[in-house]
């Protein structure tokens, strides 16, 4: 029998892909702001602190949730040993 994940049932591939691209534009949106304050020397705001330590706290259960969706060898099958890695000239 097939393992299965509650959050399957829940996030179809689709709705996690654009979870994943929300997470990563929020955190260059938050990030930007905390470094381009620090930069100016100003004092950061309680709010963008707030939401950096919340921001870091949802990391977690988006992590997870990739984990969960990442194919395993077992999913895939082993590799093709045939298969060469291209091969890298340098001048």
């Amino acid at each position: 029998m097939p393992e299965t994940y509650l959050i399957q049932d829940y996030l179809p591939p689709k709705a996690r892909k654009i979870i994943y691209l929300a997470y990563a534009l929020a955190g260059l949106a938050i990030g930007a702001t905390q470094v381009g304050m620090a930069a100016a020397g100003m004092a950061l705001p309680v709010w963008l602190t707030v939401t950096l330590a919340v921001y870091a706290f949802l990391g977690g259960a988006v992590g997870l949730t990739a984990t969960k969706h990442t194919p395993t060898q077992r999913d895939t099958g082993p590799a093709d040993p045939t298969t060469q890695p291209p091969q890298v000239v340098l001048p």
